[in-house]
């Protein structure tokens, strides 16, 4: 969803004569990608529809439904494996690693202080129209948990800002990147399994991360490297196969039994509830969007395509901002949502608003800083 231009894997920077000449490599190696817009297009839908839909999902819901939502869950996950394949790529930092900060942090910093502000107040205060509990609303800006989906603003901004770091360190190996992003990952599930584990085996849980505003983004670092690993590095052809036909479905499957089954209702098998950090969604997310990426990587359109894809793709930011606050007030007016029919409506007139508002926002100066 952060704007940022497509990139191909750029060649390894020159030594000796010819390293005076890296950058005007890097900067010709770009190459517009449309899969990456593809995927952040779908995922932004995708988080629509997860948050309409929530209210219609109980533990009597079809199978069909649980496949469904087990696939939603990945796109919060797309979106940071994008975020990665590109800010971490060397030409994202070719003009060095102040320009890329400033660029990026005047955008994502007053869109988090604006927004945030807009759904604590506006939405959470005024709108709602219930007894504000202060302290509540102070700790709920803390850990991120203001509103269902603001702790994306916090997450990404710290990405950003140890993206120069891991940028330097992974540099332009796949190699490196891929171990990188393996191993926190797995530290991200070690971590984020320990609280449950312990509480249901100890009878108290330890919290060795407590999530937050400065913390939040710490578990997503794997998802973040292993989406440049899996751009730069990509699996070939037949791997990516063979992820889309036995790993993904497979792990389709795991995911709706973490859901159905009542193993996952309390401590300690509640550490198998799929959640972002949890072992079925982000296996499961890792193998669609690492296959999709090995498929789709040489993909090209005409470029009338090209500059429909970005325009939309850039709009995807704010699509995500600005959702909840279309969505809550349709449902407030009472807008019908007895059958798929109606449900189905809903999620379509919530993603044509909010795309229009997004991409209609963007040409307005003031808007455009913070969508």
């Amino acid at each position: 969803m952060t704007p940022s231009e497509p990139v191909t894997r750029a060649p390894r920077p020159a030594t000796g004569p010819a390293a005076g000449t890296a950058s005007e490599t890097i900067r010709s190696a770009r190459r517009y990608s449309p899969l990456l817009d593809v995927i952040r297009i779908i995922a932004v839908v995708a988080v629509i529809v997860v948050h309409v839909i929530a209210d219609h999902l109980e533990s009597g819901s079809t199978v069909t439904m649980h496949v469904l939502r087990s696939l939603l869950a990945t796109a919060v996950p797309a979106f940071i494996m994008i975020s990665g394949a590109l800010n971490l790529a060397p030409a994202a930092m070719r003009h060095g690693t102040a320009r890329f900060l400033g660029r990026r942090l005047r955008r994502l910093v007053p869109a988090t202080l604006v927004w945030t502000a807009f759904y604590a107040v506006v939405m959470g205060i005024l709108v709602a129209g219930e007894p504000v509990d202060w302290r509540q609303e102070v700790a709920d800006l803390l850990t991120a948990s203001s509103y269902p989906h603001l702790y994306f603003l916090p997450l990404i901004l710290g990405l950003t800002v140890i993206t120069p770091v891991i940028a330097t360190y992974v540099g332009d190996s796949g190699r490196r990147a891929w171990i990188t992003g393996a191993v926190a990952a797995g530290w991200a599930l070690v971590v984020m399994a320990v609280p449950p584990l312990t509480l249901g085996l100890l009878g108290e849980p330890l919290v060795p991360l407590q999530m937050g505003i400065l913390t939040y983004f710490l578990p997503f670092i794997g998802y973040y490297v292993l989406g440049r690993a899996a751009w730069m590095a990509p699996v070939g052809r037949r791997g990516s196969r063979l992820l889309l036909v036995v790993a993904v479905p497979i792990l389709t499957v795991a995911t709706v039994w973490a859901y159905l089954s009542k193993t996952t209702d309390a401590p300690p098998g509640q550490v198998l509830l799929p959640t972002y950090v949890a072992p079925t969604v982000m296996l499961l997310s890792l193998a669609l969007v690492v296959a999709l990426m090995g498929l789709g990587k040489d993909w090209t359109v005409p470029a009338r395509t090209e500059k429909i894809l970005r325009t939309v793709g850039d709009a995807t930011f704010g699509v995500f901002l600005v959702h909840f606050a279309i969505l809550m007030p349709v449902r407030d007016a009472g807008f019908p949502e007895n059958s798929v029919a109606t449900v189905t409506a809903l999620i379509a007139l919530v993603t044509l608003a909010a795309f229009a508002f997004a991409l209609i926002g963007r040409k307005v100066p003031g808007l455009r800083e913070i969508l």
